[in-house]
């Protein structure tokens, strides 16, 4: 049986390596085979690894220069009074955070976005049964304060320690002392989202007003500090799991984070559009000089309209989910000569410097 069997194996090898159809079988088997192989290993961006594809997550967290300053280097009181408003018992102390601030130096929507952070939006039992706003530690402990106004008090002075007279401006100076990240009493490395989750929340209240970034001219991340969930290049589809072209980059945020314009220009694009691309959900689309189109997908709100001109780091939508997608983030791309048309790889235009 294994000699015929052999006989056989012999015969058919010869029939397709010495026939010209055996071999065009044989070559179209080998590309169906092969093909994806290729793509997936030199198609993607190389940074970008099939197996772990959260080895890039970091990619952008961190970037020079800190959180975004508010437009008009003020307070945005509309997203000011809307977050206080829900957040526990800050939610009428919104005043007082400024009135605090004002007399220590500091910025309040860095202190007001420390105290939300550090309590769970004002929720905390550290804050409702010891008015400890900011997990301000003593010789015994977490530090018990007798009214919420006095616990304020005593995080504007810290904050003030540590800003004036220490010099820790940034958001990431400050996560260095308040969430030092390799510290022993934090082995499942939590105070490594600390940094990023103070970014959030300022994004949420305006911007900051004071040590901040100002970024003129070139193109600038939509979301401040952000870190990559997917790469734009060949990878496995989250959804359909086949391994597909990915067109723009994915950008880690929460509904209803703000998204920002990347650069000045105009908007031409701002809709759920219809099939066949629907699958982006809401979008809008900017075109800036020389036919360059920045796009913004899955926004759960689009705050903008067609034809109308947009300064950068202006607001044009919230984060969201719509379209097809796995949950929050915002999927951002660059198009060159026209919408929707040869799309590139955004990072090239991201990874700027920053000017203070």
């Amino acid at each position: 049986m294994k000699e015929t069997a052999k006989t056989i194996g012999h015969f058919l090898l010869l029939k397709v390596l010495f026939n010209p159809l055996g071999l065009i079988v044989l070559g179209s088997v080998a590309l169906v085979l092969i093909i994806p192989f290729v793509m997936a290993m030199n198609g993607k961006d190389k940074s970008f690894n099939l197996e772990d594809p959260n080895s890039n997550i970091n990619a952008l967290s961190g970037f020079a220069g800190g959180a975004y300053c508010s437009v008009d280097g003020e307070i945005n009181e509309e997203r000011w009074n809307a977050k206080m408003s829900i957040s526990g018992v800050f939610s009428d102390k919104g005043e007082l955070f400024i009135e605090i601030a004002s007399k220590q130096g500091i910025d309040p929507v860095l202190m007001a976005a420390i105290a939300l952070h550090e309590t769970t939006n004002g929720t905390s039992s550290a804050v409702i049964k010891k008015n400890n706003p900011g997990g301000l530690m003593g010789s015994d402990g977490l530090m018990t304060f007798l009214t919420l106004e006095e616990g304020l008090e005593a995080m504007g002075q810290t904050l003030h320690n540590r800003i004036i007279k220490d010099g820790l401006v940034t958001i990431a100076d400050l996560g260095s002392v308040y969430a030092p990240i390799g510290a022993d009493n934090d082995p499942t490395n939590l105070n490594a989202h600390w940094v990023p989750n103070i970014t959030t929340i300022v994004s949420s209240l305006g911007g900051l007003t004071m040590n901040c970034t100002v970024q003129i001219g070139d193109f600038v991340q939509p979301i401040p500090n952000v870190t990559i969930n997917s790469n734009f290049g060949v990878r496995v589809h989250p959804i359909t799991g086949a391994i597909s072209k990915h067109e723009g980059v994915d950008l880690a945020c929460s509904n209803p984070d703000p998204i920002y314009a990347a650069k000045d220009g105009r908007v031409v694009f701002a809709e759920f559009p219809d099939a066949p691309l629907h699958t982006y959900g809401n979008i809008v689309v900017i075109q800036h000089e020389n036919n360059v189109y920045s796009a913004y997908a899955h926004l759960s709100v689009i705050s903008v309209e067609v034809g109308q001109e947009v300064r950068q780091l202006e607001v044009i939508g919230a984060c969201g989910t719509t379209g097809r997608s796995t949950g929050d983030h915002l999927h951002f791309e660059i198009h060159l000569g026209s919408m929707f048309n040869n799309r590139v790889d955004p990072m090239t235009y991201l990874t700027q410097e920053t000017k203070e």
